[in-house]
């Protein structure tokens, strides 16, 4: 690997850890509760979403990983949550 690769995957890292805390406050707190500056945990929650997102798709542009084989991966969780959980109920 590459010094940008291994500095995406330490990016991702953070923000995935990042996402975690709002997930987290979003349970505690509640979607609409304020956060930080006038914002709410949903918009903070939306951000961390989205960063997580942005470092994925980096991955895929460095080819770190396929963007089509992280597709399937999709697909395949997909079905497993149609199996295991009342998401898709």
């Amino acid at each position: 690997m590459n010094a940008k690769q291994l500095e995406i995957l330490d990016i991702l890292q953070e923000e995935c850890g990042e996402l975690i805390v709002a997930i987290s406050k979003v349970k505690r707190f509640g979607l609409d509760n304020s956060y930080k500056e006038g914002g709410t945990q949903r918009a903070h929650l939306t951000q961390e979403a989205g960063d997580v997102m942005r470092m994925i798709q980096l991955l895929t542009a460095h080819g770190v990983i396929s963007a089509a084989e992280v597709e399937d991966a999709s697909t395949r969780k997909a079905e497993k949550l149609k199996q295991w959980s009342n998401i898709y109920a």
